[in-house]
């Protein structure tokens, strides 16, 4: 159960990627909704951008292995709210399409 749960948070934020890079190409960087994301991207570049996406995957993949050892209900809702948000990313780049 564990890796398939890991599985939809890399998938989710995999999709949330692709579809932020598919609508900075068609619209510009001004498409993004999220301030964050646009301060990395406009000052450090896709390479700043891709490691911040990558490390907060590992930080969330990370803690709910830890955490779901002593407090497993604890730890799905982390899970469960790194997969939402990457959805919720990727659906939010899809309808700037």
């Amino acid at each position: 159960m564990a890796a398939l749960g890991i599985g939809l948070l890399i998938a989710a934020h995999l999709a949330d990627y692709v579809t932020f890079l598919v609508m900075v190409m068609r619209n510009g960087i001004g498409a993004e909704l999220n301030p964050v994301v646009v301060r990395i991207a406009t000052e450090g570049g896709l390479a700043p951008l891709t490691m911040a996406k990558f490390s907060t995957v590992l930080f969330l993949a990370a803690t709910f292995i830890i955490v779901s050892r002593t407090r497993p209900r604890l730890a799905a809702g982390v899970l469960a709210f790194g997969i939402l948000g990457g959805a919720f990313g990727a659906f939010s780049n899809i309808i700037s399409w």
